[in-house]
């Protein structure tokens, strides 16, 4: 038995690729969503980590240390009240 799966917020661009693609194919969308979802998992191109893991890794690795030794983030506050 399979199980129903309902994509919500699809853009516009890409239902309308996905309907020229079924259309190729000689499939219904359904079919040519099923089977692009069902070679992407087989293939392994689909990653295993999370998300927020996969796009922000790297991302952030610049500001590492950037406020080390400058004290906590209550005292850069305390000291830019200060300042006005």
């Amino acid at each position: 038995m399979g199980t129903t799966l309902t994509i919500r917020n699809l853009d516009a661009a890409v239902k309308q690729k996905l309907r020229v693609r079924s259309a190729m194919h000689g499939r219904s969308m359904e079919a040519e969503a099923r089977e692009i979802l069902a070679r992407g998992v087989q293939s392994g191109s689909l990653s295993d980590t999370s998300p927020a893991t996969t796009h922000t890794e790297g991302k952030f690795d610049h500001l590492a240390g950037l406020w080390k030794g400058r004290g906590t983030t209550d005292e850069m506050m305390r000291e830019l009240r200060s300042e006005d």
